[in-house]
């Protein structure tokens, strides 16, 4: 029997986690084209996120297009890691807001949003401060989980009252849901 390193072994088995992650929630599909702008369509304060009306919202400055609410304010439900594939699997079976490429977004993708100037409105429970544009809907969770696995039995993701990424683990519900993005093909501008 070979005997490999502890470190190569724990880099395989995330390499491994995130292809059971891809064959669950499916290959991206290919860019889809943008919708044009909802007449009428909202814009933040500071015209960085355009609201198109259907549940989603682009950011102007990145190019993603995320879904206006997380997981919990849409199902009622906190997610452990693992559930938010199944739940990245629905949205793209279902083709929210016309689109089959909803993913789970890393860390990096989750810090964009964190803007310490702006806050949207508190925990549901009211614990935390919740730091993103209130362009998207209120009272969500404050800490969203990321694609990243963090060695074979946590994962990362990021809390909104800091702005800081989180390690836990994979089997905690505990305040935790996610929000989908995927890439949009063209930015919108205001």
């Amino acid at each position: 029997m070979i005997s490999l390193p502890t470190k190569i072994i724990r880099d395989w088995t995330a390499v491994l986690l995130l292809a059971g992650a891809v064959l669950l929630c499916g290959f991206p599909a290919a860019a889809q084209p943008e919708k044009e702008a909802t007449p009428g369509g909202s814009w933040s304060q500071d015209k960085r996120y355009q609201d198109h009306g259907d549940g989603t919202v682009t950011d102007t400055k990145t190019g993603l297009m995320w879904l206006k609410q997380d997981s919990f304010q849409r199902t009622g439900n906190w997610l452990d890691w693992l559930e938010a594939f199944t739940y990245i699997k629905e949205l793209n079976e279902d083709g929210f807001a016309g689109y089959s490429d909803w993913q789970l977004p890393m860390v990096n993708d989750l810090q964009t949003l964190f803007e310490k100037g702006k806050t949207n409105s508190r925990q549901v429970g009211h614990e935390m401060v919740i730091h993103i544009d209130p362009i998207f809907d209120k009272e969500g969770s404050g800490a969203w989980w990321s694609l990243e696995p963090n060695g074979h039995f946590n994962a990362f993701g990021v809390e909104f009252n800091n702005g800081n990424r989180f390690s836990a683990p994979k089997k905690s519900k505990a305040r935790k849901a996610i929000r989908a993005m995927r890439v949009a093909t063209s930015p919108a501008h205001p």
